[in-house]
């Protein structure tokens, strides 16, 4: 994730705030994908555009829980990245895990709060999608918007929350192995982490008929066996 020339910059409620080039073409093959068959032209186009937007608002706002979460639990300032695979926020020091059962649901919240933000705007994207009483098939770009940034924030929310490292859901589950085995409790959090993605890969390939799903989770399942070899567990 380092900077290159070609990064969007600006600085978020004192976050430094950098969007990668790759973040926009993932963004308009996402939107693309679900902006449905192209019969009119012009408002497809809109629909890709307000969907990109959809896409941006909510990978901020997930990253923008964790960001404040940094700032007011841990006091450790931190920049937003927002990559082709998604967004980070990064903290720019190193900062010390808690620990005990209330440091345990400090850092657990950490995680939590990148989905709770997204849950909570989608939330907010329905009930303004009640107050509108948009027609169930209206081919407003801004209905669109509306409607694929609620849905993309449910869904980025659900998928971060899968207990597999490296994702939100990951870390929580090893702190909830390092509170109960904190001698092997990383051990632990990383087979269980890659047992959970072997899993879901081949439900996702076998049933769901998803092989980028399943693409993507075989090689979060790679990662943590490469973690667990670099760490030397036996």
């Amino acid at each position: 994730m380092q900077p290159t020339a070609n990064d969007i910059t600006f600085n978020l409620f004192g976050f430094p705030t950098r969007i990668q080039p790759f973040f926009w073409l993932i963004a308009v093959l996402i939107t693309a994908l679900n902006a449905g068959p192209i019969d009119n032209m012009p408002v497809w186009i809109l629909c890709v555009l307000f969907g990109m937007v959809g896409v941006l608002l909510s990978i901020l706002v997930h990253e923008l829980g964790h960001a404040f979460s940094f700032r007011y639990l841990f006091n450790v300032p931190c920049d937003i990245v927002l990559h082709g695979f998604g967004g980070a926020a990064v903290p720019q020091q190193h900062y010390q895990r808690r620990y005990g059962f209330h440091g345990t649901v400090m850092n657990c919240f950490l995680s939590f709060s990148g989905p709770l933000a997204g849950f909570v705007l989608a939330l907010v994207l329905f009930a303004v999608l009640l107050m509108l009483q948009f027609p169930p098939m209206s081919e407003s770009p801004f209905h669109f918007f509306l409607w694929f940034t609620m849905i993309i924030s449910i869904i980025w929310g659900i998928f971060n929350l899968l207990p597999i490292y490296p994702m939100d859901g990951g870390h929580i589950a090893r702190e909830a192995f390092l509170f109960f085995f904190p001698r092997r409790g990383v051990e632990y959090s990383l087979i269980f982490s890659m047992g959970c993605a072997v899993v879901l890969a081949v439900v996702g390939f076998v049933f769901l008929k998803a092989p980028l799903i399943a693409l993507f989770l075989g090689f979060f399942a790679y990662q943590n066996y490469q973690e667990l070899a670099f760490r030397g567990f036996r």
